[in-house]
């Protein structure tokens, strides 16, 4: 065998490798990097609506503004794949508004609810809190 076959057989090996690489492993790469940055910016995101969630919007002040809530939760209904998880965050914003507003209306005022009423609908925005932060736990740890 001579030098110019062995030559010519390594430089179309390394070729071949080269193609593969360019053809698969790039494009596996790019995929990779994808799910690992998608993965950082949902537990950056999921990590500040849980807060806010879990702290009944005290933490940023979105309970006396529906609209910074509606702000901070479009972050995360943006990177959750279930449809009914946005809803149900863009939902528990507006509740929590709502139960603000209503709590914090002069005793005076003809339309304030009942103190009754007041706490079974905090408890129904304390427990969708908890079902909240379980599901977008959950969504974290969903494999992409």
């Amino acid at each position: 065998m001579d030098w110019v076959q062995i030559i010519s057989a390594v430089g179309i090996g390394a070729l071949l490798t080269k193609v593969l690489d360019i053809v698969w492993l790039q494009s596996a790469i790019r995929e990779s990097e994808k799910r690992k940055w998608l993965r950082e910016q949902r537990l950056r995101v999921y990590s500040k609506v849980s807060e806010e969630i879990l702290s009944m919007g005290n933490n940023m002040n979105t309970r006396e503004d529906a609209f910074a809530s509606y702000a901070l939760a479009a972050e995360a209904m943006l990177l959750v794949e279930n449809e009914k998880l946005a809803n149900d965050i863009e939902c528990f914003f507006t509740k929590l508004s709502n139960l603000f507003s209503e709590v914090t209306k002069a005793d005076s005022d003809p339309t304030k609810k009942s103190d009754e009423h007041l706490e079974g609908a905090y408890q129904a925005v304390l427990k969708e809190s908890r079902r909240l932060v379980k599901e977008l736990r959950k969504s974290l740890h969903e494999k992409i």
